[in-house]
């Protein structure tokens, strides 16, 4: 009787741990199932929402023009809304701090241009380290910089407006898009070796300063050549050298100003596109993808082309390279112009 109790009450504690194990194994197996789904899926349906890509200027400049063209294919590619929103002021950091700021989910980017890698150099409060904060996703394109007057200035090449410079000491006024910009940042380096002194007046974007160069408050520009090419087809400025080291094909006539009386001076320009650091790879693969498809197309090529920009795309190390070496140029010349911080 004690016997077959025992058994009875074994064959209840059996059945209990078994009914148990079963559980554990069930409950074992719905985790490890929700945890595969969960790896295999999570990033898959990136995006899932609208994307907003945020330049950093106000419109008209090269950055905006680019990411404009550059929308359609994008959005058609991503299967989402691409959304384009301008945050300029102060340099380009306004815009750059509020991606700095977004979650690396994909869903913001930054147009960002060579002025973002100079902002810290000559920005004194800026929330953020470019280099460190900033994950590069793709370089987009190359952006000639040119050296412009108004057509009624009295000079037509480098050599004149050198000689124009240094016969009126400290009385050319010229413009940029902001302080620090690289636009800025080559009128300091043409003072620099020529032994000049100009004003420089900073503006939120380029194309405030552009109007002032056309009504000839301003004398003197080192815009993209993208920001003025309809104004020199027009005739109201003059494109005396384009500032890269050699000549470009989107302007094959225009000297260097290397060539032109400074040798060495040198400010390429491009634009390429970021995402703040965190960014999931999957995440980045999928946006590079998408840039890359999207900058192969001949049309969009040849739209870029007609606005003074060479569709460049290169990989993320591409352009982490040159917001490197930007960096360090530009730092130097800072440095040796004893510029102020802002």
């Amino acid at each position: 009787m004690q016997h077959s109790t025992l058994f009875k009450t074994g064959l209840k504690m059996s059945g209990r741990l078994s009914g148990i194990s079963l559980l554990g194994w069930k409950l074992g197996n719905s985790l490890c199932l929700a945890a595969f789904f969960y790896m295999g899926f999570s990033h898959a349906a990136f995006p899932e929402k609208s994307i907003h890509i945020v330049v950093p200027f106000v419109p008209g400049g090269a950055a905006d023009s680019a990411v404009r063209l550059m929308a359609p294919s994008l959005q058609k590619r991503l299967g989402q809304p691409v959304l384009i929103e301008n945050k300029g002021g102060a340099g380009a950091t306004i815009g750059t701090a509020y991606v700095a700021s977004t979650p690396p989910d994909g869903y913001t980017l930054l147009m960002g241009s060579a002025s973002n890698a100079i902002g810290n150099a000559i920005q004194n409060k800026v929330p953020y380290v470019f280099e460190r904060d900033f994950t590069p996703v793709m370089l987009v394109a190359d952006v000639p910089g040119v050296v412009v007057v108004p057509a009624k200035f009295p000079v037509k090449n480098m050599q004149e407006l050198i000689a124009y410079a240094k016969a009126h000491e400290g009385q050319l006024n010229y413009g940029s898009p902001g302080y620090g910009t690289s636009v800025h940042l080559a009128g300091e380096l043409f003072q620099s070796m020529t032994g000049t002194t100009m004003m420089h007046a900073s503006y939120k974007g380029a194309s405030p300063a552009i109007t002032d160069l056309l009504g000839m408050r301003l004398q003197l520009m080192f815009p993209a050549l993208a920001a003025v090419q309809p104004h020199i087809q027009a005739g109201t400025l003059r494109a005396l050298a384009v500032t890269t080291r050699s000549r470009t094909a989107l302007a094959p006539d225009l000297p260097t100003v290397s060539e032109s009386g400074l040798p060495d001076f040198e400010v390429g320009g491009w634009i390429g596109i970021f995402a703040p650091k965190g960014l999931p790879p999957d995440v980045l693969q999928t946006l590079t993808r998408a840039i890359d498809e999207t900058m192969k197309e001949e049309e969009l090529r040849r739209s870029l082309s007609k606005i003074g920009i060479e569709a460049m795309p290169g990989s993320a190390q591409v352009l982490r390279e040159r917001v490197e070496s930007d960096s360090r140029r530009w730092e130097r010349v800072i440095k040796n112009r004893k510029m102020q911080l802002q």
